[in-house]
């Protein structure tokens, strides 16, 4: 669709999106866009690999995906939470998201205070989205 014909035109959609994101790390809209773009991937990779693996079912990939990258589980929580408010099986239990303006712009290193979105989970645990996204490219270029 407008391009986009296999995982890794998505991916290098999300490295694009994920671009913009770093320039204006505030941006609810875009960061929602990206977060949706890498969580996504897992279908898109998903029908690829069972090309391969006709005995590869959803359930067993996602199990693969979660054991290999615990920030899947953050997206799947984050972006169901965007569409449906309410989850009925939610995978790390998000307890809040913040807004936090720093002094530097997303493309600096977390060293600097940098403007960011946050997401608290679990037992008082935090990522910013831009570690998030960050996070699940780098797992998504091995596995693509």
């Amino acid at each position: 669709m407008f391009g986009i014909e296999n995982s890794k035109d998505r991916l290098n959609q999300l490295k694009e999106n994920f671009k913009s994101l770093q320039k204006d790390s505030l941006n609810i809209s875009l960061a929602e866009k990206t977060c949706s773009d890498a969580w996504h991937l897992i279908d898109w990779v998903y029908e690829e690999k069972k090309i391969e693996d006709s005995s590869l079912t959803k359930q067993n990939f996602r199990i693969f995906v979660y054991n290999n990258c615990n920030q899947m589980k953050i997206l799947h929580d984050l972006v169901n939470s965007f569409k449906h408010k309410k989850l009925t099986s939610p995978k790390v239990h998000i307890k809040k998201t913040i807004t936090k303006q720093g002094d530097f712009s997303g493309i600096f290193s977390n060293d600097f205070n940098i403007s960011r979105l946050e997401i608290y989970y679990g037992n008082q645990s935090k990522i910013s989205v831009n570690e998030l996204i960050k996070t699940t490219i780098g797992f998504w270029e091995k596995l693509i």
